[in-house]
């Protein structure tokens, strides 16, 4: 079973989550942040995982905390979930409205995030979707290359960002008979 249950609790949050791996795209849980639960929402169903997930968090000082932590979780949880025979590599282009974004990730055991926004897209205000994806990264010890192409809409650009991100991650952590490595091991 490709699955795993991650708990963090800290003096800002307190996070449980399950995630399924061969699951059919559903979240069931209760994060205080609508739009971010959206976000998650998007990636999940189109990963098609499953994700129990309870958060709470001091967002009455800054959603910051809760929003990063959920990536440590949810990182943790990937890798936890993975063991072999996965297809390790993929890559999606999504075009939502103006909004035009490329993914590609390699499960690689090494964390490297390219945030590619030459444009300056998405200002510094809305730079936490970017802590949330830097957190999940190096914590699933991914590979992942994003870069928004163009955009004027930024809840366009941050929801193709997750679809995209979940439909690499679906092909990606798909069943392989092999999962390929000059090294011979990856996770």
């Amino acid at each position: 079973m490709r699955k795993a249950e991650i708990k963090r609790e800290t003096k800002e949050t307190k996070i449980n989550l399950v995630l399924d791996l061969d699951g059919e795209g559903n979240l069931k849980g209760n994060i205080p942040l609508p739009y971010f639960k959206h976000l998650l929402e998007t990636l999940i169903f189109y990963a098609s995982f499953n994700l129990d997930i309870y958060g709470e968090g001091d967002i009455d000082v800054d959603p910051h905390h809760l929003i990063e932590d959920i990536g440590l979780t949810l990182g943790m949880a990937l890798r936890s979930a993975l063991s072999s025979n996965f297809q390790r590599f993929s890559h999606q282009i999504i075009p939502m409205d103006d909004a035009l974004v490329m993914v590609a990730l390699d499960i690689s055991g090494r964390p490297f995030l390219g945030w590619h926004d030459e444009k300056n897209i998405l200002d510094k205000s809305r730079l936490i979707i970017k802590e949330f994806i830097r957190a999940f990264v190096n914590e699933a010890k991914i590979t992942l290359h994003i870069n928004i192409i163009s955009g004027e809409n930024y809840h366009h650009v941050e929801e193709a960002i997750f679809k995209a991100l979940g439909l690499a991650l679906r092909y990606a952590c798909s069943i392989n008979e092999k999962t390929l490595s000059t090294k011979g091991k990856i996770l």
